[in-house]
């Protein structure tokens, strides 16, 4: 499935607006339509490479607050149109 995204190519370079395909839906996946999404510093260190570990293409940002648009089949809690907040670790 195709997604806009902005993606960080290199280290300390701008992130550029993107479509991506994430592939289809896996069986404990949740899709999310991303209404606001914040970077935190771990974020700004994966764009910058503090670490010497980041790897590119990136696409940044894990706390998203969002309307669920599809489960899959495993995924337990979360229902489609449900308002959520989510934070991946």
């Amino acid at each position: 499935m195709n997604y806009k995204a902005w993606v960080t190519k290199a280290a300390k370079q701008s992130m550029v607006l993107e479509t991506v395909d994430l592939g289809s839906l896996g069986a404990e996946e949740v899709e999310v339509a991303v209404e606001y999404c914040g970077l935190c510093h771990s974020d700004l260190s994966v764009l910058n490479n503090d670490w010497g570990i980041s790897q590119y293409p990136a696409i940044l940002g894990h706390e998203v607050v969002g309307h669920v648009t599809a489960t899959g089949p495993n995924t337990k809690g979360l229902k489609v149109a449900r308002r959520r907040r989510l934070v991946r670790g």
